[in-house]
């Protein structure tokens, strides 16, 4: 038998080691390895135990070794303790150690015993990793990066105890900035531009780093990072703090956001652009119809040699100054298509809109078009404001007709009114006129106006409050429903301008806006619903299943349930040897057989990566779960194949129990994680419970 454990403790690369460490400093610390461990640290001819323990110690990479020293002078108390470190040796072969032991406090020393075990073989990076990634520590980078490398260009750490930075790895068709290790505020000093230094500073502060500890949040910042090339990029670094060995570091996770910044800088341009061109009133363009470029002709604000797209010109118009209504119609005359059919033409055209008002108070822009008879590949462009002399001209020919029901004229002076326009069979609103406005607007909202509207409407259609909104303001509108005579739901809009500002005169005009309220209401609840959901697989999102979960506490007081945190075996060798592709059809695979496998009651979500969670509610008893995640298990031995590579995943589970493990999410995960772990360190494909020793596995 000892034989037969020699031989697995040799072929796993796993050995036993004791170390003791005398309370008085001037006894040097001594080591004892067994065989397997002397052959691993190539310690064979070494017999003195504190020469053995400083060979050892000499070849603990450096940056680990005050982390290892540190660990062995804390005092527990036949306490478990289990740490990775990377060991050279005379070579320069890197090997990655795992420690598991135990620490026993005597009175004359301290005593460390235990196993170390060889993990080099999961931090040994693949053909893919070496030829996309400059990859400075591989033990960091398989412990951080892996799941991130292909979201970000550039990861670093920063310990906090020594203000150093160290790069973890970047990507090589990036334009590297950092490609150094060192004081982290030197290299902010050299690689930062000045202007944004006091981003990274603020960031490092304590109080800073205490907030994001208690909230335990990530922080994004952006900066500009000096390029290889010479001058500065727009970099953005989501930081979070982590724990490895026992030490607190930051991360800073970064990619590039130059194109964004510049595309950003180039359409704050073109918004200042047509701006300009409202404010003044006037301004012609002209449009090249090949490419759809413009380049203003006239202009107060300065010369703006550099063309822009007509598109881009019609997005910002639409976005920022024409009502919601003119949308189609600016669309459809500043196209293309129909701006060449004038230049062929030789003809001359024009659209007016209305301006928002909550930006220009009440007024219209006129945009002409004109073609040459020369040039048929361009066409010029007049625009003008023309409220004043043609507001009513045009408030009846082209907004009321296409775009109102219904048309008053309303004296506030005097309170009488009168419909100008809309059909006379309409009932469902005000009379066609009267003497007294005020109390017919008090029967109109009794008869129609849905109860939850009925008080807004009677406030905001009120002259005196009409005059006063539209005094501070320079527009006065609102939006409610009513029932209308067939007992149907519709959705009003109601708008109000000034016609003679002088004498209190006004307008009021009624659109009906039901279905793109409707519209919206549906896209409401749709994102209500995207925001809880995993995007791939259909889940709830961590989000949503946080929320669920938490709603679900108050009726769970009297009742077990069950945390299942699952996480798959050998899915990142889909990922890498069949596609993302077949890596995501394998999660929808996954959470499809997951919601097949559990209630309608039950909560299924994706954490992220291959980890899902289950919240199995009001289970009858404990006794049940062994038998029904061996089921599990055997419906998630999967197979995925391209046709000439076949890669097999299974799971493994941790299962903790609520009330009795935790009354928490954060609570529940923790020890379902542990248990995970326990699983992860068996043999994988199996379950367990948290706090107890059985495993079960599926064979």
């Amino acid at each position: 038998m000892n034989d037969i454990s020699t031989n697995l403790f040799e072929n796993i690369r796993l050995g036993k080691f004791k170390i003791i460490i005398s309370k008085n400093q001037s006894v040097s610390p001594q080591l004892y390895l067994d065989d397997v461990l002397r052959d691993m640290f190539n310690a064979q001819n070494i017999t003195s135990p504190e020469e053995l323990y400083e060979h050892w110690k000499s070849f603990v990479k450096e940056d680990y070794v005050k982390c290892i020293t540190d660990i062995f002078q804390i005092k527990y108390s036949d306490k478990l303790m289990e740490i990775e470190y990377p060991w050279k040796d005379n070579k320069d072969n890197c090997l990655y150690i795992r420690v598991n032991g135990h620490f026993i406090d005597n009175d004359s020393h301290i005593e460390i015993q235990g196993y170390q075990q060889d993990i080099t073989s999961l931090y040994t990076l693949n053909e893919i990793d070496n030829k996309l990634y400059n990859i400075r520590d591989p033990y960091k980078y398989k412990k951080y990066c892996s799941f991130y490398s292909d979201v970000y260009d550039e990861i670093y750490e920063i310990n906090l105890e020594k203000n150093y930075l160290q790069t973890i790895f970047f990507k090589k068709r990036t334009n590297k900035t950092v490609d150094e290790n060192g004081d982290v505020f030197k290299l902010i000093e050299t690689h930062v531009h000045p202007d944004d230094r006091y981003i990274l500073l603020d960031m490092l502060k304590k109080e800073n780093i205490d907030k994001m500890r208690l909230e335990k949040n990530t922080k994004r910042i952006e900066f500009r990072s000096k390029k290889k090339s010479g001058g500065y990029e727009w970099v953005r670094m989501n930081c979070m703090l982590v724990t490895l060995n026992t030490k607190e570091n930051i991360l800073l996770y970064g990619y590039s956001i130059q194109e964004r910044k510049q595309r950003k800088a180039a359409k704050k341009e073109m918004e200042a652009i047509v701006s300009a061109i409202v404010a003044d009133h006037t301004a012609v363009l002209d449009v090249n119809l090949n490419t759809g470029k413009i380049n203003p002709l006239k202009h107060n604000i300065g010369d703006y040699t550099s063309a822009y797209d007509i598109n881009e010109m019609i997005d910002n118009l639409v976005k920022f100054y024409a009502q919601k209504t003119d949308e189609q119609k600016i669309k459809q005359f500043l196209s293309v298509d129909n701006l060449r059919k004038i230049a062929l033409n030789n003809t001359q055209a024009h659209c007016d809109i209305q301006l928002k008002n909550e930006t220009f108070g009440y007024g219209w822009l006129r945009i002409s078009a004109m073609g040459s008879k020369e040039l048929y590949d361009r066409v010029f462009l007049m625009i003008k404001n023309i409220s004043g002399d043609y507001m009513l001209e045009i408030l009846m020919n082209e907004y009321v007709s296409k775009n109102c029901e219904d048309l008053y004229y309303i004296n506030c002076k005097t309170n009488n009114f009168i419909k100008f326009s809309g059909e006379n069979i309409n009932r469902n609103n005000l009379s066609s006129q009267g003497l007294d406005y005020i109390a017919d607007v008090q029967q109109y909202v009794d008869r129609f106006v849905v109860e939850e509207d009925q008080e807004l409407v009677r406030q905001k259609m009120l002259p005196i409050y009409v005059l006063e909104y539209l005094k501070n303001t320079g527009f006065c509108n609102l939006s409610y429903g009513i029932i209308d005579d067939k007992g149907d739901y519709k959705r009003k809009f109601v708008q109000f301008q000034y016609y003679d500002k002088e004498n209190n005169i006004i307008l009021l005009m009624r659109s009906d806006i039901t279905a793109s309220y409707m519209l919206s209401v549906e896209e409401e609840r749709k994102i209500r619903k995207d925001a809880i959901t995993d995007y791939l697989t259909g889940v709830y999102n961590r989000f949503g299943l946080e929320k669920e979960f938490n709603s679900s506490l108050p009726v769970l007081e009297d009742s077990i349930s069950a945390f299942v945190l699952l996480d798959l075996d050998n899915f990142k060798n889909v990922n890498d040897i069949l596609g993302h592709v077949t890596g995501d059809k394998a999660l929808k695979k996954v959470a499809s057989i997951l919601k097949q496998n559990f209630r309608n009651s039950d909560l299924v979500g994706r954490l992220g990566g291959d980890e899902f969670v289950i919240f199995m509610k009001n289970i009858k008893n404990e006794d049940m779960i062994p038998n029904f995640m061996k089921r599990l298990l055997k419906n998630l031995n999967l197979e995925f194949t391209d046709g000439i590579n076949t890669v097999e995943i299974a799971a493994s589970i941790g299962v903790s129990l609520f009330p009795k493990n935790g009354k928490t999410f954060d609570e529940l995960y923790k020890n379902a994680d542990k248990a995970l772990y326990a699983v992860k360190n068996n043999a994988k494909n199996g379950c367990t419970i948290y706090g107890q020793n059985v495993i079960y596995n599926y064979i």
